[in-house]
């Protein structure tokens, strides 16, 4: 083969490479290889191969692992960026192996957590709430509430909340539509709608949003991030000008502390919010 034929060769070789690292999400990746890197200096440090590796090498990163009490997901993490590594360039799996098998259930059984569960957001909570700001114009105090019904009528994850447009919204007689351009489910980028009927109570998604992006000055031709952060000024309280999305941050202070002034003690997992398995008009 010819000089040229081999730098060809080699060029397509790495793109095949780059094709099946995409294969995955880019964070999804990154993690891995960021694993897999640790694993790389443990063997260096042990004049051991890495790439690819034994099945008592593994062994023995695992057992370090152990001894310097790393939690089971951390453990996991980098026995599943090794299994990983080995699967794209096509080596024999070592975590397939019977004493790596035994260490991770291990550390399963000894380095685990005990779970914590968090508490449930019934339609009770969020009428309550909605009740006590129910002539309240303050923009910030609507915006939250917005968001809190729409979390809890549509299953919404942060992410999908906080990258929602104006013109993601439609509104009909009696329900909306979100449109869900990305998600962490929708890995092909295929997107998706949430449909959210329209309520008879003051906890209402569907009434609280046109309410929202009423006094927000906000239309549904709008290119627009649906929530973006606040300011104030004299008094006044607006959207910041920036086509900016609200941060993970910022908005679950926000829901929270609304949340604790109806059901203070309570702890509440977001995003999305829990709810109850009875049915409940909104």
């Amino acid at each position: 083969m010819t000089s040229a034929g081999c730098t060809e060769t080699a060029q397509t070789a790495q793109s095949m490479t780059n094709y099946i690292l995409q294969s995955r999400a880019g964070s999804t990746t990154d993690k891995y290889s960021g694993y897999f890197k640790t694993f790389e200096r443990f063997c260096d440090s042990k004049c051991l191969s890495s790439s690819p590796a034994k099945a008592m090498t593994v062994a023995l990163f695992v057992t370090k692992l152990l001894d310097e009490n790393k939690s089971y997901s951390v453990i996991s993490a980098n026995v599943y960026a090794i299994k990983w590594k080995h699967s794209i360039y096509g080596w024999v799996d070592p975590t397939t192996d019977s004493i790596v098998k035994h260490l991770t259930e291990a550390a399963k059984r000894l380095r685990s957590k005990p779970a914590v569960k968090k508490d449930v957001i019934d339609a009770s909570i969020l009428i309550d709430l909605c009740t006590r700001f129910e002539h309240d114009s303050s923009l910030s105090i609507v915006r939250d509430l917005a968001m809190i019904l729409l979390c809890f009528a549509g299953f919404l994850r942060f992410n999908e909340l906080s990258k929602l447009l104006c013109s993601d919204v439609q509104f009909n007689n009696d329900h909306l539509v979100l449109k869900i351009r990305s998600s962490k489910t929708d890995v092909y980028r295929e997107g998706s709608e949430v449909i959210i009927a329209k309520g008879t109570t003051v906890a209402c998604p569907y009434s609280m949003l046109v309410r929202y992006m009423q006094i927000a000055g906000l239309e549904v031709t709008s290119d627009q991030f649906l929530f973006r952060p606040l300011y104030s000024s004299k008094g006044k309280c607006s959207l910041i000008s920036k086509n900016k999305q609200i941060s993970y941050t910022r908005a679950r202070e926000c829901i929270l502390s609304k949340l604790s002034l109806v059901a203070p003690g309570l702890k509440f997992s977001l995003f999305a919010c829990h709810r109850s398995n009875s049915g409940c008009e909104r």
